[in-house]
């Protein structure tokens, strides 16, 4: 009997050489075990295999597609430093928009007669990606965010910083807290390296540490041209000595888990992959009041339907004295947690 749904599974196996793509893997496994009880088509390919023309034939009438992230072309065509590319600058936004406008064509291509359906579809990953684009909308939507400031050169951000305004300057289309600046009165300090007036992508995924940098004009200059967006420093909220923010997972609109990410106070970033960490006895989130707590669920779910995002971990920071919420980001890609299985929780709403 002819299937009536497919599921068309694109991702890579592994991330990079060695360490295997987690969530791609777990995720395929247990759709294999599914299909035959939910009784839809379930086919998987990676993203050469895709632009190459080698695609599987599906008879289904409706294809639900799930992008992972593509490792492999981002490793060897992206995250690479032959020229004056510097992580997350405007290069890096430009070659994604392109490889994703490649991959829709040839979905197209392969499976135009049928109905698709993306669970984030090419558009809504690329806005997510661009960091200046995806913000810009969500201020538009009334959602809050951190706001982003008019700085293009070293004298733009003197200003600022002599009006006693301290920020952040991040990549357009950076992710993991890879290449951030904090700039104060007491100076700049960033995770990139800045050696012999030249600025140097770190080679690793984690162990970007932050240093003092003292070449600091022409570092921020040359940091300006690259797309690089200037965004007002929040003071965010302490628990027992460390900052802390928040990572809500959002599928089709329902918010499925949520915890919180911590660093010491003196940190600038929470990300686990520079040294935060999980706070996995949810120590944090049983401080809050219950209504804090559906403020942050509520202010993720408006944010995810800003992104177009079906699949999402929303970022929020709360301000210092907890009055305040900001939207940090969306994320199109989340990644597997330990503790919740965010795998399982996905594909049982994709097959409801």
């Amino acid at each position: 009997m002819r299937k009536k749904k497919a599921l068309l599974v694109i991702g890579d196996r592994k991330t990079n050489r060695i360490k295997t793509n987690r969530s791609f893997v777990i995720f395929v496994k247990y759709a294999r075990k599914l299909k035959d009880s939910w009784a839809f088509e379930l086919k998987v390919i990676n993203y050469a295999q895709l632009l190459s023309g080698i695609s599987p034939a599906i008879e289904a009438a409706e294809i639900s597609v799930v992008f992972f992230f593509p490792y492999k072309y981002w490793n060897n065509n992206i995250e690479i430093y032959p020229d004056a590319r510097i992580y997350g600058d405007k290069k890096f936004g430009r070659e994604f928009k392109i490889f994703f406008g490649k991959v829709e064509k040839a979905i197209g291509r392969h499976y135009g007669q049928r109905r698709i359906k993306y669970l984030n579809s090419p558009k809504a990953i690329c806005l997510d990606r661009d960091k200046k684009a995806s913000k810009d909308l969500l201020r538009r939507r009334k959602i809050p965010t951190p706001p982003l400031l008019k700085a293009y050169s070293f004298d733009d951000i003197q200003k600022l910083i002599n009006k006693g305004v301290s920020l952040y300057i991040k990549p357009g289309f950076g992710a993991l807290g890879k290449g951030i600046t904090y700039i104060d009165r007491q100076g700049a300090t960033s995770n990139f390296l800045f050696h012999k007036s030249k600025i140097v992508s770190r080679i690793h995924k984690s162990k970007w540490k932050f240093a003092g940098i003292e070449e600091k004009e022409r570092f921020l200059n040359k940091l300006l041209k690259k797309g690089f967006i200037c965004e007002e420093a929040i003071e965010s909220a302490v628990f027992k000595g460390r900052r802390f923010d928040f990572r809500i997972y959002v599928i089709f609109g329902n918010v499925v888990y949520l915890y919180a990410k911590s660093s010491q106070a003196g940190s600038y970033v929470t990300n686990w992959s520079q040294g935060g960490r999980i706070d996995r006895k949810k120590k944090i989130l049983n401080t809050l009041p219950e209504r804090k707590i559906d403020f942050l669920k509520k202010l993720a779910k408006r944010a995810a339907r800003a992104l177009g995002l079906n699949f999402t971990g929303i970022d929020i920071i709360f301000s210092k004295d907890l009055k305040s919420a900001y939207v940090l980001e969306g994320n199109a890609f989340p990644g597997y947690e330990k503790g919740f299985d965010l795998m399982k929780c996905l594909l049982d709403y994709l097959v409801k």
